[in-house]
């Protein structure tokens, strides 16, 4: 039925398609480890994303935080200044106490007693 030579050119035929084959699986396999890799890479992206996000409201909130102590800072620095005012007026106060006091009470004058006649 078959010739010597169509024998050979089929068990030749034979013999690159089973090496086909293990290079199709190879290559499925190949593909199937591509997928895996590939939905474990979206998976990350999609944690880094939240972290991202995360780490964003994070510095937002810091900012905030900061921007109320500077605030604070500020106001506890002008009621320094203010509290030195006042100390320093009433220091100034205190120096010229004893000149108002003598402009507001009248100095007495001496009781002179006379003869009626």
């Amino acid at each position: 039925m078959f010739s010597n030579d169509s024998k050979v050119q089929l068990a030749v035929l034979q013999e690159r398609f089973k090496s086909h084959e293990q290079i199709i699986e190879k290559v499925d396999t190949a593909i199937q480890t591509l997928s895996e890799t590939n939905q474990n890479i979206c998976k990350m992206l999609a944690v880094h994303d939240e972290r991202l996000e995360q780490c964003k409201t994070d510095d937002i909130e810091l900012c905030k935080k900061v921007e109320d102590m500077e605030v604070k800072i500020d106001n506890l620095y002008q009621f320094r200044w203010q509290i030195g005012g006042v100390v320093a007026l009433t220091m100034v106060l205190v120096g010229f106490a004893p000149t108002f006091i003598s402009l507001l009470t009248p100095s007495p004058t001496p009781a002179t007693i006379e003869r009626a006649k």
